[in-house]
């Protein structure tokens, strides 16, 4: 059996202290934005690991090998960068604040496991634009179908940092 590696340790570690952190942290409130930043955190993690470990084994593999690999980090950094450009707009742009109508609250269980319930606010808001944002437990179980509210959050990501 092969033996774990002292980085690939230190990389394991770091994507579960991530995780945790994203757990614990709430879904809705000023803190909303670092939940975001640690979901794109494990994308990053996971990305540096295989960029690390394509670029360390870069000698060892033939031309085509060494076209895969370039291909895997081209992808990896692809793929870390759209999916970071919703956090990276919304920081840049702020909060924004919207007065809801016609109010709809669902729930939702992701495929991912035992951490997967989502909770989601519906609403029109004054150019009745339809908008589906993520929403805490406690909200959910807070505002009722069909009432009005004001919602601070962010646009690109669909987080909200308070719901009145």
């Amino acid at each position: 059996m092969k033996r774990l590696k002292k980085q690939e340790i230190i990389f394991f570690v770091l994507v579960l202290a991530v995780i945790a952190a994203g757990l614990i942290l709430p879904k809705t409130g000023e803190l909303v934005l670092l939940d975001e930043f640690c979901d794109l955190s494990v994308i990053w993690i996971v990305c540096a690991y295989l960029v690390i470990r394509v670029v360390r084994n870069r000698t060892l593999l033939s031309a085509s090998r060494k076209a895969l690999g370039a291909g895997v980090v081209i992808v990896c950094f692809a793929l870390a960068l759209w999916f970071s450009k919703d956090l990276v707009l919304d920081l840049s742009s702020g909060s924004q604040t919207v007065e809801l109508k016609d109010i709809q609250v669902s729930e939702s269980l992701a495929h991912t496991g035992i951490f997967s319930h989502h909770y989601y606010l519906t609403g029109s808001d004054n150019e009745d634009e339809i908008l589906r944002l993520e929403i805490s437990g406690e909200d959910y179980g807070r505002l009722q179908q069909g009432q009005t509210v004001r919602a601070e959050y962010y646009k690109h990501t669909g987080r909200i940092v308070k719901v009145d």
